[in-house]
């Protein structure tokens, strides 16, 4: 499986679980988006809830 189906499916669970709180935005830069998938597994693990854009640019 691609790592864009990956993240597609990683987003998709979080979507339907949370919402989307974050934006879409964050995913250009590379950074940002490692942040964004490890917080997306951490809130669907149930370690953390969900989470917004001020959490990933900490």
């Amino acid at each position: 499986m691609s790592d864009e189906s990956t993240m597609i499916m990683l987003v998709q669970q979080y979507a339907a679980r949370f919402g989307i709180t974050f934006s879409s935005s964050l995913m250009a830069d590379e950074q940002h988006k490692a942040r964004v998938i490890t917080l997306m597994a951490e809130a669907l693990s149930g370690k953390r809830g969900a989470f917004t854009d001020e959490d990933v640019l900490q």
